[in-house]
């Protein structure tokens, strides 16, 4: 299947280069320019690779916040920016994530911390989940 693939593609190339008026030496000469030509797209891929995210140099200190449904904070006084945040509805509550890719709270030193809060009237939020995925940067 490959080699009727490749043969297509010489076929093509052959017809295509003939159409433009220039003289085809022969369909192995346009098939080493394919492969040539598909070699190189592909090793231009592999060089834009991303990078993994290097470790920050000053990771972002979390507050203490309790983990109990009496606690209130108004979360857009005083907490970070985050590396992301997600918010939403679900039913009356509505809820935010807050992830950070390198912070310190509680326990957890230069780790990837994610805290999720629910609000009744979007703006006195109680912490209802945190934890660390382990990743260390």
């Amino acid at each position: 299947m490959t080699l009727d693939i490749m043969a297509a593609i010489v076929n093509n190339s052959t017809r295509f280069v003939a159409h433009l008026g220039q003289q085809v030496s022969s369909p192995c000469t346009v098939a080493r320019n394919v492969l040539v030509a598909l070699l190189l797209v592909l090793l231009g891929g592999c060089a834009s690779m991303p990078e993994r995210r290097k470790e920050l140099s000053h990771p972002v200190t979390l507050p203490f916040m309790r983990m109990e449904p009496g606690e209130c904070y108004y979360l857009d006084d005083f907490m970070p920016t985050p590396d992301s945040m997600v918010s939403g509805k679900s039913s009356g509550l509505y809820l935010r994530y807050y992830t950070f890719s390198s912070a310190v709270y509680k326990v957890w030193e230069r780790e990837r911390v994610m805290l999720a809060f629910y609000s009744r009237d979007n703006r006195c939020w109680s912490l209802f989940e945190e934890y660390s995925t382990g990743n260390r940067f």
